[in-house]
C-alpha cells in the first residue's frame, strides 16, 4: 500500500546543524520528495500492532498537507508483512532494491525487524524507530544503522520485577510469554531482576499460531500464584486477561506497555475484569478526561480525528508508537536540511538530545549518542482504573 506522507517542524528540538551549500541526496530524494518505507502486520494475528504504521501514516500525512519537509513531501510505502519474518525479508528488500526508499521507518514486530536487521546494517539503511524494544536495535556497535523506538523489553522487564516487589513483596508470580524474542527478552530482564521474596512458580510459553491461551491460564491458576507477568503480545493478551477472569484467577497483572492498549487489549478482555492491570509507559493517556486540556494530548486529539481516522481513539499504541515515532522523523529530516543522505539521517538519529515531546509525561525526554541507542532512560508504571490510567509513584529507572 502507497501512502503520500511529510513531516513537520520539530527540529528546533535537535541541536541546530548548518544545512550544507550544496545540496546532496541519497536514494530516495528529490527536489520534491522523501520516500520512506515500513514493514508492519496489516494481516494475522498481531494485525492488532498495524496501529503504529497507520499512525505513522497519518502523522505523515498531516505535515504533508501543510507543505512538508523544507518544500519535500514524503512518499510513505508501507506494506503488509503479516508478522512473519519470510514476508518481511521480500517486503524490505523489495522497498530497497525497487523502491530506493531512504530509509525505515517505525515497522513493526521483533521477529520481523530481526530478520532485515543485518540485510540493513549491510547495506548502510537506517532502520529507525524499529516497534520493538530487542536490546539488538539499541546496541549501536553491532547494529549501528537500527534503532528501537520502544525502551528495551530486557529493561522493561526488570523494572517490571521490582515494582511487583514494591506492591507484593513475597508474590507467587505466573508468567506467560511469547515463545520468540519478544517475550523471551521480557521474561530474560524479569528473572535477573527478581527481588529475594518474590518466586516464579510457573511458567507457560504460546505461539503466535496457536488459536488461544486458555489452556496456559488454566495451568497457571493451578500454582496459585497471585501475580500475573503476562510478556504477550495483543490479541494473546486480552484472551488472557478474559481467560483468568472466567477461571475466578485474580492476579494482580502486568503487561508490557507496548501493547497495553484500552482499544486493542482491555476492551475484547473486558473493561471490567481489566481493573487493576499494571503497565509501564513514556507518554500522556490520551484517553485521559482528567488531561482533554493539555496542550500536547488536545493537540493528539485534533491531529487524530482529522488524519488518523482508521485507527480506534482508544489505542494507546497510535500515541506511544506512530504519533512519537513520526514527530522523532521529521524533527531529523528537517535538521539534515538539504544533506539528505542516508549516512546523515543516522548521524542525527544518533544524536538526539533531551527531545521532549508534548506527548510525552514530565520528566521523560529521548537521548541518543554514537554509542547509545537507548531512547528512554526512563518510564512510569501506571494502573487500569476501569475507564483510564492512573500514575503509580514516580519515574523509574535501572
Amino acid at each position: 500500500m502507497r501512502n503520500a506522507a511529510g513531516l513537520c517542524g520539530l527540529a528546533l528540538m535537535l541541536l541546530a546543524v548548518p544545512a550544507v551549500a550544496q545540496k546532496s541526496y541519497g536514494p530516495g530524494v528529490s527536489d520534491t520528495e522523501i520516500k520512506l518505507g515500513n514493514t508492519a502486520p496489516y494481516s494475522g494475528p498481531v494485525s492488532a500492532a498495524s496501529t503504529v504504521a497507520k499512525s505513522v501514516s497519518a502523522y505523515f500525512d498531516k505535515i504533508n498537507a501543510e507543505g512538508g519537509v523544507n518544500g519535500r513531501k514524503i512518499n510513505f510505502i508501507t506494506v503488509d508483512d503479516g508478522y512473519a519474518p519470510p514476508k518481511t525479508v521480500e517486503a524490505t528488500r523489495r522497498l530497497v532494491e525497487n523502491d530506493q526508499v531512504l530509509a525505515l521507518v517505525g515497522s513493526v514486530g521483533t521477529p520481523p525487524q530481526l530478520a532485515v536487521r543485518k540485510y540493513l546494517n549491510d547495506r548502510k539503511v537506517p532502520q529507525l524507530f524499529v516497534g520493538s524494544g530487542s536490546s539488538l536495535f539499541h546496541d549501536a556497535k553491532s547494529s549501528p544503522w537500527s534503532l528501537g523506538s520502544s525502551p528495551s523489553y530486557e529493561f522493561e522487564g526488570r523494572l517490571d520485577a521490582k515494582h511487583f516487589s514494591l506492591i507484593l513483596p513475597n508474590a507467587k508470580v505466573a508468567v506467560l510469554y511469547q515463545n520468540d524474542d519478544f517475550g523471551k527478552e521480557f521474561l530474560r530482564g524479569f528473572k535477573d531482576a527478581l527481588p529475594q521474596g518474590l518466586k516464579i512458580v510457573a511458567e507457560q510459553s504460546y505461539e503466535t499460531s496457536d488459536p488461544t491461551v486458555d489452556s496456559q491460564i488454566v495451568t497457571l491458576k493451578g500454582s496459585g500464584a497471585d501475580a500475573f507477568a503476562l510478556f504477550a503480545t495483543q490479541k494473546f493478551a486480552a484472551q488472557a486477561i478474559r481467560k483468568a477472569h472466567d477461571v475466578d484467577w485474580k492476579p494482580k497483572i502486568i503487561l508490557p506497555g507496548v501493547i497495553a492498549s484500552i482499544g486493542a487489549v482491555l476492551t475484547p478482555a473486558g473493561i471490567e475484569n481489566s481493573i487493576g492491570v499494571i503497565t509501564a509507559t513514556t507518554s500522556k493517556d490520551t484517553n485521559d478526561p482528567r488531561l482533554e486540556h493539555d496542550p500536547g494530548v488536545a493537540a493528539y486529539i485534533a491531529w487524530f480525528k482529522q488524519y488518523n481516522t482508521k485507527v480506534d481513539i482508544r489505542d494507546s499504541q497510535a500515541a506511544q508508537g506512530g504519533y512519537i515515532d513520526a514527530q522523532l522523523m521529521v524533527a531529523i529530516l528537517r535538521a539534515c536540511g538539504d544533506e539528505l543522505t542516508r549516512e546523515n539521517v543516522m548521524r542525527h538519529a544518533a544524536s538526539l538530545t533531551n527531545i521532549k515531546l508534548p506527548i510525552f509525561i514530565d520528566g521523560i525526554a529521548v537521548n541518543t549518542t554514537p554509542t547509545d541507542y537507548s531512547l528512554f532512560r526512563q518510564v512510569q508504571f501506571q494502573t487500569f482504573n476501569g475507564k483510564s490510567w492512573d500514575l503509580v509513584g514516580s519515574l523509574v529507572s535501572d
